[in-house]
């Protein structure tokens, strides 16, 4: 194998049973230890960590945000179910606002969990029910555009490092809002008391335990603090998050999903989070060579704990396709048809996909040389397999549209080759 090439996908490793390896040292990690809510010298630390460790750049700029310091929110009451909590935080329209109410609420309700005794302690858990908004409240910048209008990093007049972190800052807010919809959404599927005290030998599906809420309410904090580092950076670099436009497509991924927990879960943590996992390697790589190695470092990071979020919405697709005996391959792949079509084009960071317990043949297929190329949905015509006219349709009837919105979003995260295919 040449140097620098991907390891054939054949020989990568797989979890037990499709489960990252991780899972449940994220799922016990202490209740307080993700309070790096500082981006420092080096890499994140606590508000309140020794200041050698902080860095020039937070000189007399710390707190660098509300969501640095969630104490700033205590005006704003809490609900006493989770439900509520992430219904107050998706009508929350200012970013950094809702990473700390985040904060707080993770907070609350994990320790809610952990304080309990005996079998009784998921019931002290208080779920509860809510009824999100259809959209997540917003502020009134950025001006959200297609995606083909959104500057790119490239050609911003902000610079490709302020273009790049406004963008990563754009997905984590939506990253936030994805995870607490999840959890009010899909909240009145809870396992009730009835059915916890059934049979134990039937294993048909009854509903979502307390760990699943808990879980994305975990996630929901992970990328609060991924938010705060990115809004530090854009306000180190004299930029705020609105000052260029963004998009609206991960939002759409929640909408078109808002009826179907296993297509929720195919479509936004097993592969919008998995876009994380794709280009983070690429977007580090480009800003090293630019000299921002903060920026650099901040994305690093990013990406490396993306894949307990990946990881979390596979174990739980899994698992609701285990209760319902369906196949989970075949679920998987039908979900993405139905709504996600674009995300089935490449590149694709197979090794971290693998890793999470996300398999190659759920949304690639393998071509002609035993590589694992884009889904067959894209049609491959012409020099490189990537056709370019206008009349674009894929191989369901899928519209050019998809195709070019998807190149678009790629652009941002600066792909613009897409003439190659991964190898395997």
């Amino acid at each position: 194998m040449k140097q620098g090439q991907a390891a054939p996908v054949s020989t990568l490793e797989r979890p037990p049973d499709g489960v990252w390896r991780g899972l449940q040292d994220w799922r016990a990690g202490a209740v307080g230890a993700n309070r790096a809510w500082v981006w420092g010298r080096r890499d994140a630390v606590p508000l309140d960590a020794d200041p050698k460790h902080l860095g020039p750049e937070n000189e007399g700029n710390v707190p660098p945000g509300a969501w640095a310091s969630p104490s700033s929110t205590d005006s704003i009451p809490l609900p006493d179910t989770l439900a509520a909590c992430a219904d107050l935080i998706l009508r929350t329209p200012d970013p950094a606002t809702k990473a700390a109410l985040s904060h707080r609420a993770y907070a609350k309700f994990a320790l809610t969990k952990s304080q309990g005794e005996g079998s009784g302690a998921a019931d002290r858990l208080a779920v509860g029910t809510a009824t999100p908004p259809a959209s997540p409240a917003r502020p009134a910048k950025p001006e959200l555009v297609h995606p083909k209008d959104v500057p790119s990093p490239k050609t911003c007049d902000l610079g490709f490092s302020a273009a790049m972190m406004h963008n990563i800052a754009h997905i984590e807010l939506n990253a936030i809002d994805l995870a607490w919809d999840t959890v009010a959404r899909f909240a009145p599927m809870r396992l009730s008391e009835r059915f916890r005290e059934s049979d134990g030998d039937d294993d048909s599906f009854k509903g979502l335990p307390d760990r699943f809420f808990l879980d994305f309410a975990k996630v929901a904090d992970d990328e609060s603090r991924h938010l705060g580092w990115c809004l530090q950076r854009l306000q180190e670099m004299g930029v705020a998050y609105g000052d260029i436009p963004a998009h609206n497509v991960l939002w759409e991924g929640a909408q078109s999903t808002s009826n179907s927990l296993p297509a929720r879960l195919a479509v936004v943590p097993c592969m919008q989070e998995a876009r994380g996992l794709d280009a983070g390697p690429r977007l580090v790589s480009k800003l090293r060579g630019r000299g921002d190695n903060r920026s650099a470092d901040i994305i690093e990071r990013i990406s490396a704990e993306e894949l307990a979020h990946v990881a979390v919405g596979v174990a739980w697709f899994r698992h609701v396709c285990l209760a319902l005996s369906v196949d989970p391959k075949e679920a998987f792949s039908a979900e993405i048809r139905t709504h996600a079509p674009e995300s089935l084009r490449g590149p694709f960071n197979h090794a971290a996909r693998v890793d999470a317990g996300l398999e190659p043949d759920w949304y690639a297929v393998r071509g002609d040389d035993g590589s694992w190329r884009m889904g067959r949905e894209f049609p491959e015509q012409g020099e490189g397999g990537v056709t370019t006219g206008e009349d674009v349709s894929g191989d369901d009837g899928l519209s050019g549209e998809l195709v070019r919105r998807l190149r678009d979003m790629l652009a941002m995260e600066g792909v613009t080759d897409l003439s190659q295919p991964e190898s395997a």
